[in-house]
């Protein structure tokens, strides 16, 4: 799970899509809470994963972080990058 999960983190923080990441990270956090509070299930691996998926959805927040402030640095950062793939036969 732990692949899949940084390979969708990866997609959301090429898409800049910081409002999908942090509803992820909230749902993670209510699945580890809810998964501590059931006392009559060994559920340790879950626990760690989802505690490590958590540290994945934060690690892309800050990269998204991170990629805003050099944004600001360089010259023309203030320009969005559309996710559309294009066509490179299709005129337009």
């Amino acid at each position: 799970m732990p692949l899949a999960m940084s390979l969708i983190v990866d997609g959301y923080v090429r898409l800049r899509d910081r409002d999908a990441l942090e509803k992820l990270r909230v749902h993670r956090i209510t699945m580890l809470e809810a998964a501590k509070s059931v006392a009559e299930l060994d559920n340790s691996r879950m626990l760690a994963t989802l505690e490590e998926e958590i540290e994945l959805i934060s690690a892309g927040l800050s990269g998204l972080n991170a990629g805003q402030d050099e944004r600001k640095l360089a010259p023309g950062g203030d320009q969005e990058i559309s996710p559309t793939i294009r066509d490179p036969d299709r005129q337009a």
